[in-house]
């Protein structure tokens, strides 16, 4: 089966019998429930500790560094983290829900989902880079030493399942270029 996705678009998404099959799948839900908690508890957890001169010493998690980045009136980058470690996941799994609970009533509704999918997919892994960068950047402090906690394993946890889950979700689908 063979849909055009939208009027004057250049490509054509072709679905196969599986992705209009209507079944839910257990292991889904299992993938969708592991990466969201996974998710959450890696921003609520310690990420880093942050160490100079052996007297300060701050711990952070995503969410408590990002209200950090707030507060010292760092908005640029305040806005960066927030974009794509906390609202790009959260977000991507949304979607993700919609189609591992298999409730969308029309096809037309479906391809939108998995076109905005397959958009953000693409950016799944922008989150643990950015978090990664922060702990890179930090660590060039020429008297501060960082030590990695388990929130940014947990996280990255949850990212790879999330990946894992996404591909599983758009296995069924196939984008190719429209036929004039």
């Amino acid at each position: 089966m063979v849909l055009t996705y939208a009027e004057g678009s250049a490509f054509v998404l072709c679905l196969s019998n599986k992705s209009m099959n209507n079944k839910i799948v257990p292991t889904d839900y299992l993938l969708w429930a592991v990466s969201c908690i996974s998710l959450i508890a890696g921003m609520i957890l310690p990420m880093f500790s942050f160490q100079k001169f052996y007297i300060l010493n701050d711990t952070f998690s995503l969410l408590s560094g990002v209200m950090y980045l707030f507060r010292e009136g760092e908005l640029f980058l305040f806005l960066i983290i927030t974009l794509f470690s906390i609202v790009t996941p959260i977000y991507k799994l949304s979607l993700t829900h919609k189609l591992v609970k298999n409730k969308i009533p029309t096809t037309k509704e479906k391809l939108l989902v998995v076109k905005r999918l397959s958009i953000i997919g693409k950016w799944s892994m922008a989150d643990v880079f950015v978090i990664s960068v922060m702990a890179a950047t930090v660590k060039l402090g020429a008297f501060a030493s960082v030590q990695i906690h388990t929130g940014l394993f947990v996280f990255c946890f949850g990212v790879i399942m999330s990946m894992v889950l996404v591909h599983r979700q758009l296995s069924g689908y196939e984008l190719l270029p429209k036929k004039e």
